[in-house]
């Protein structure tokens, strides 16, 4: 059952909203944790495969570079919780972790519900209640500076009263998780600033049928550059992944954010694969004319089987449009300097990306400007705190996004905690 009046209400039982909530505890106020969908951390139960991601072992400096500019708003949450701090913090409510390659940390169980279930258990102990299947409808104050909340619970449209809100309802991303930008309309209702809002950490998706040919094909240590009217404009080493309709894996949804930002700017885009970043066009065309040297009765596509994953060769042959069966010897300065140029260039256009159905992230939503990163206040409206991906900060894949939240959320948590909230 819902009180009429809470000091302390949560929106959004998500990592930021449940971390918010287990902070914000103190014995002199009344909090509840709403919650739209009939589970806490939908999306967080996914995450990661249904592994969940937790963090990232990399320094504080490294770490804010993963967000770009935005980073500089997240110095002082991180400063007050960072990756070390949330480890421990999960262990102590009984979540183990361990650490994988490219220093991404999981549950030691490799099951995301462990660490909702654990945090639902500290609620609980707490005497903080979740009130599932309860959507926010309305957000505003009175004129006693109270927040009115308009709740849709138990087929009863209802209203509570709080001195202090803390909207912790995510992005756009996952929609089917509860995350349908609501907490942008709450904002925007005490004037804050919605940054435009799109898909990141997305598929995207390429002309032709390139990739529907290689599908499934991880391809690691590679280079991907992305161009635009013939200038390079990033570029990033890792691996990726082809898919049915494009590419996707760790350094495609990296520079999903730019890719998407282009495509919506009506720019023409293309990626170049770089498959041997570890020779320069020098050591790489040695290296075929050793091949030939050695190999001279080899026939061609012997070879490329040195040089690709199997289900790329013939991909290969048919682009380059050389004889599969020509021996080696035969191979022309011409036709080599193609190959290079293919291992070294391989082009695909991109023309699209996938939906926030499969974007991870959501880039853009409520202003930093508007927010203070000491409290997670807003700037525009007082006692309302912000916190987790309903606000202006993405990064790239590897834990980093859920740090994010863990520490907007431990910092808006804390901040209403220590709150002095005049008598109701």
């Amino acid at each position: 059952m819902l009180e009429t009046h809470y000091n302390t209400v949560i929106i959004g039982a998500g990592p930021a909203g449940l971390m918010a909530a287990v902070e914000a505890y103190n014995p002199d106020h009344s909090i509840v944790l709403l919650e739209k969908m009939h589970k806490t951390g939908m999306k967080l139960r996914i995450s990661g495969k249904g592994r969940c991601n937790i963090t990232n072992e990399e320094g504080m400096q490294s770490f804010l570079n993963r967000f770009g500019k935005k980073g500089r708003f997240l110095k002082y949450p991180f400063a007050q919780f960072f990756n070390h701090d949330l480890l421990k913090y999960l262990n102590e409510m009984g979540v183990p972790t361990k650490l994988e390659r490219g220093g991404r940390y999981f549950p030691q169980s490799d099951r995301a519900t462990d660490i909702v279930v654990a945090f639902e258990e500290k609620l609980k102990a707490l005497k903080i209640p979740i009130v599932m299947q309860a959507p926010v409808t309305g957000l505003q104050k009175n004129k006693e500076n109270r927040f009115v909340l308009q709740i849709n619970h138990a087929g009863k449209s209802v209203q509570i009263q709080a001195d202090q809100v803390c909207i912790t309802s995510g992005g756009l991303s996952y929609p089917a998780t509860g995350c349908t930008g609501d907490g942008y309309l709450m904002a925007q209702s005490f004037g804050h600033t919605i940054t435009d809002t799109a898909p990141s950490l997305v598929p995207v998706l390429t002309a032709g049928d390139t990739a529907k040919r290689v599908q499934g094909v991880s391809l690691r240590n590679v280079s991907v550059s992305v161009w635009s009217e013939n200038k390079k404009v990033t570029e990033m080493f890792g691996e990726m992944m082809f898919t049915r309709k494009g590419v996707t894996g760790p350094i495609i949804l990296t520079l999903s954010e730019t890719l998407v930002s282009m495509l919506d700017n009506k720019k023409d885009v293309h990626i170049k694969i770089d498959l041997k970043p570890a020779l320069d066009h020098k050591k790489l065309d040695q290296r075929l004319l050793r091949e030939i040297s050695e190999h001279s009765k080899q026939n061609f596509k012997n070879m490329l089987k040195t040089l690709l994953p199997r289900k790329m060769i013939d991909l290969f042959v048919d682009i380059l449009n050389i004889d599969p069966d020509k021996q080696l010897h035969q191979v022309t300065g011409e036709e080599r300097k193609r190959l290079r140029m293919l291992l070294k260039e391989f082009p695909m256009q991109v023309i699209g990306h996938d939906s926030y159905d499969h974007a991870i992230v959501t880039s853009g939503g409520i202003s930093l400007r508007e927010i203070n990163p000491t409290t997670m206040e807003s700037k525009l409206a007082s006692n309302l705190f912000l916190a987790g991906e309903v606000i202006d900060v993405n990064g790239e894949t590897g834990g980093y996004n859920l740090t994010s939240s863990w520490s907007t959320g431990f910092l808006a948590g804390r901040s209403m905690r220590n709150n002095e909230l005049k008598e109701f």
